[in-house]
């Protein structure tokens, strides 16, 4: 079964959306309160795994919508 630029498109939006949520999610929650910040210095900043998950899942996400707008018009 081959994939049509449609289904590429679907999967490359559904993608993209959790890996925002990723990234999106440490932020959130330093914002609220509930996160805690790193000590200055410590290099960390806002990249936990859940932070890097999220950015290789948009990276993804961009990779599939381009391969779904070549494949078809």
């Amino acid at each position: 079964m081959a994939l049509t630029p449609q289904t590429l498109s679907l999967i490359a939006l559904g993608l993209g959306i959790v890996g925002f949520g990723c990234l999106a999610g440490p932020v959130i929650l330093r914002l609220t309160g509930r996160g805690q910040a790193e000590p200055l210095g410590s290099g960390k900043s806002l990249r936990s795994p859940l932070w890097w998950v999220g950015f290789v899942l948009t990276v993804a996400a961009i990779f599939l919508q381009r391969v779904a707008s070549q494949s078809g018009g």
